[in-house]
């Protein structure tokens, strides 16, 4: 006779799934974070180049398309930098319900654990009744 699994070993495998599902999350995201992070960076070497060429007379054309491209190099970089913080937000939510998880992963073994011992002393108990005692005179 098969014996079934407790609800607290079935528990543990179904959160050890969530958990899985949460870690690949939590890699894709690490991920982007770096390229956002990148990103911003080269941006910033942009902005400063510019800066450093920004000097002699120019004229009125260039200063617009100068500007015009300043602008757009700004926009990028506060959109990636909003970006990035969104990110750290949903990594740091995502490392919380991810150590919550282990948590109750770590708990729900230890229940499973503590019903196997209590199931394994019952089976004792019946088997010492079920076997005939030998009376001694």
């Amino acid at each position: 006779m098969k014996k079934r699994k407790n609800i607290f070993d079935l528990l543990s495998l179904k959160k050890k799934i969530d958990l899985n599902k949460k870690h690949k999350i939590s890699d894709e995201l690490t991920s982007e974070g770096i390229k956002a992070t990148k990103l911003i960076e080269q941006i910033k070497e942009l902005q400063e180049q510019k800066r450093k060429e920004d000097a002699g007379t120019r004229s009125a054309y260039f200063l617009k398309s100068d500007t015009w491209y300043s602008q757009k190099l700004e926009e990028e970089r506060q959109k990636t930098e909003t970006k990035q913080k969104f990110i750290d937000r949903e990594l740091n939510e995502i490392r919380k319900k991810i150590a919550i998880d282990h948590q109750n992963i770590s708990r729900a073994q230890l229940k499973a654990k503590e019903i196997r011992k209590k199931e394994v002393n019952l089976d004792e108990i019946r088997r010492d009744l079920l076997t005939p005692k030998i009376n001694k005179i």
